[in-house]
């Protein structure tokens, strides 16, 4: 079988799948691609296993998996009683009918027949992150923290991401979720969990917005800077109470 000249297409539900090792996600790219033609795939455990230069039983571990998780389905044709082909269907919200249309008309995001860039027509995942009708680009939002983050911390695992995803659909900015970042750097705690410690009291305290963030950091300052100034003047105030002038300490020491 030759390679494909189609797109392959994995959707943000299976890229940041924690469960999916990297290599069943490109498998299932590949499947996606070799479903252009008839809306399945109907490649072998063998094709894959030479592709991916592994086993064959690799390979239907891979499959299967794909299987339980509900992303692929699998029918076995038989011809006389005998096994003829597999074909692999690509399971989709949209549609589960296994029927021969071609794949880009059945997986999010695929460029349609016209020819017309697939930035252009491409129609996110039904997740709430990219519902069309939202004010807010909230994929660009994630898109920017993604990059930020992996800029500046490490690169960006399918925990975090899908964590990220959470704060953005929660109400935060994306732009307060950079600013916790900035926070985490400037503190040399570079971990997601000292992140997460910021944007959970932004939560707490109803806070959303950089700006917000900001004026809320200013105020701790300030508070902590007027603390300081009292416990200085109160320290004073103490250390002049028993300063005394020379003829004062000896009066004193008289007296005793």
């Amino acid at each position: 079988m030759d390679n494909p000249s189609y797109y392959a297409i994995i959707p943000a539900q299976i890229r940041y799948d924690a469960d999916l090792k990297p290599n069943e996600k490109l498998l299932y790219g590949e499947i996606t691609a070799l479903s252009n033609k008839y809306g399945y795939c109907n490649a072998g455990n063998a094709y894959f296993a030479e592709l991916y230069k592994v086993e064959k039983k690799t390979i239907s571990s891979w499959v299967n998996r794909l299987k339980d998780k509900g992303y692929i389905d699998t029918v076995i044709v038989y011809e006389d009683k005998k096994v003829v082909e597999r074909r692999i269907y690509v399971e989709t919200k949209r549609t589960t009918a296994k029927v021969g249309i071609p794949i880009h008309q059945k997986v999010e995001g695929y460029p349609s027949e016209s020819g017309d860039p697939i930035h252009k027509k491409m129609e996110y995942n039904n997740t709430s992150i990219n519902n069309k009708e939202e004010e807010r680009n909230l994929k660009n939002e994630l898109k920017e923290v993604i990059d930020f983050y992996e800029k500046n911390i490490t690169l960006i695992s399918p925990f975090v991401a899908e964590d990220m995803q959470k704060y953005l659909e929660d109400g935060l900015y994306g732009e307060l979720i950079i600013e916790a970042i900035k926070e985490a750097v400037s503190r040399n705690a570079r971990n997601w969990k000292y992140i997460a410690s910021i944007l959970n009291n932004c939560i707490n305290s109803n806070i959303k917005t950089a700006q917000q963030f900001k004026i809320e950091q200013q105020n701790f300052k300030s508070k902590k800077i007027q603390s300081k100034e009292a416990k200085t003047e109160e320290k004073k105030e103490e250390y002049e109470e028993i300063e005394y002038t020379e003829e004062e300490y000896i009066k004193k020491m008289h007296e005793k």
